[in-house]
Formats: C-alpha cells, sequence, structure tokens
C-alpha cells in the first residue's frame, strides 16, 4: 500500500508526499528493528534469570556437600588424634575403645572440596556465558572454577600421600565385621582386631596416623576455603535474583 502510494507520488513528482511516505517506510523499519532488539533482549533476560537459578542450585548443593564433608572430615581428625595419643600413652581406657577403632577404620576415608559447575559449563559450551550482565557475578564464577581446578590439583597431592599413610596402618590392622558395612560407617572395637600393646611400640605405625591427620586437617581447611568462596558467590546471585524479580 505504502510503496503503491510512494510510486504514485513519484509520478506526480509530488514530493511533498514523497517525503512523508519515505519517513513512514523509514519509521515503520525503525520501529520494526527495535520491537526485535526488545523481544530478544527481554528472551535474553529471561534466559539469564533460569540460569541464576539454576546456578543458585549448584552453589547451594556444592555448600550443602563440602559442609557434611567438614563435619565427618573434624570428627576423623578428633578420632586421628585419640589414636595417636592413646598409643603415645600406651593408654586406653574401655569406654575410649570405639572411638580408638573408629579412628583406625576410618583412615582411608577422604572427603575432597565439591564445586558444582554443571550449569556455568552449559552456558560456557552454548556460548551463553554473556548473558550474565553482571560482571561481578562473571568474575566470582570464574573464581569458582579456579580454585576447583586449584583444589583437585591438591587433592590429588594428598590422595597420594594417603596411600603411603594407608598402606602402613592397613598392615597393622584387621577388620574383622561380620556383615556388609557402608564406607561412611565407622567400625568398633568389637568389628576390628588390634594388638593395642604391639601398636604403642610401633613408630612407622603412630606417625601414619599422625601423618593421616594432618592431611585430614588440610582437607577441613580446604573445605572451609571452598565454603566461604560459594557462599560469597552465592549471596551476590540471589541479590542479583531479587533485583531482576523487583524489575
Amino acid at each position: 500500500m505504502i510503496l503503491r502510494r510512494l510510486s504514485q507520488s513519484l509520478k506526480q513528482q509530488s514530493w511533498m508526499a514523497i517525503a512523508i511516505e519515505l519517513v513512514i517506510v523509514v519509521l515503520g523499519v525503525f520501529i520494526g528493528i527495535q520491537a526485535q532488539q526488545w523481544q530478544l533482549g527481554w528472551q535474553d533476560r529471561q534466559l539469564e534469570h533460569v540460569y541464576l537459578q539454576r546456578i543458585l542450585s549448584d552453589i547451594d548443593l556444592s555448600i550443602q556437600t563440602n559442609e557434611l564433608n567438614l563435619t565427618r572430615l573434624e570428627r576423623r581428625s578428633d578420632g586421628q588424634a585419640l589414636v595417636v595419643e592413646s598409643l603415645r600413652r600406651c593408654e586406653l581406657p574401655e569406654s575410649k575403645k570405639d572411638a580408638f577403632a573408629a579412628g583406625v577404620s576410618d583412615i582411608a576415608k577422604v572427603g575432597p572440596s565439591v564445586f558444582a559447575l554443571s550449569t556455568m559449563d552449559e552456558m560456557l559450551s552454548a556460548g551463553h556465558f554473556s548473558l550474565i550482565r553482571n560482571s561481578h557475578i562473571r568474575d566470582a564464577l570464574n573464581g569458582l572454577a579456579r580454585d576447583a581446578k586449584y583444589q583437585a590439583n591438591i587433592f590429588t597431592a594428598i590422595y597420594t600421600q594417603l596411600a603411603a599413610s594407608v598402606t602402613t596402618t592397613s598392615q597393622r590392622t584387621l577388620r574383622i565385621y561380620p556383615d556388609h558395612k557402608s564406607p561412611l560407617d565407622s567400625a568398633k572395637w568389637d568389628e576390628m582386631q588390634i594388638d593395642f600393646a604391639a601398636l604403642c611400640k610401633d613408630k612407622p605405625f603412630q606417625s601414619a596416623v599422625s601423618n593421616v591427620r594432618y592431611l585430614s586437617d588440610a582437607q577441613i581447611s580446604l573445605n572451609s576455603r571452598a565454603i566461604d568462596k560459594l557462599r560469597q558467590t552465592k549471596a551476590m546471585v540471589a541479590n542479583e535474583l531479587a533485583g531482576s524479580g523487583r524489575n
């Protein structure tokens, strides 16, 4: 319709009408482009919101897992300290025997820090990471990824050192519990064969347990660091989502 009128105006050399028709055409194209850009921007904001919600869920899962790790590692460190101190004094009251056995049976257990980054990995793979407009959140997420790699390297070194200590301790004790046990369950005194008197004189065994406790405390430190970083990032993401909800 507009093009037909424009053609007629050209034939009639009606310059005012031509100018008006051109303005209408240009304005229509401009409005169409702006509407398309607004639609795409709205879709990006919706997708950003979904991603941030998923990232928040990933962070919550990471925090909960690391807090559980921290509780278990602290218990194991205390048990290993009891083993070392009991052997150093060569004294083990009846009331402490189960705790001693638990300390020995938990020697090989580890608790690596967890960084659930599946949503971030998906965004990077799809080229959507730039949808997060807040540069501070992007920096924080990149920081979590760097921490995950850093801690993974440290835990590899911890596993190597633990393996040597576990080889020493596993040769001095024997698990004799009759039923299947979960890896998370500690053994009790009557579920293990322990020659306490011999272990009192066994310095390599005591040194191995002492080293395992040191490595447990290192894991505690790493899990604590991970939790702090994750909580900081969680607060940033939660604030961003709350702000977008008000807009």
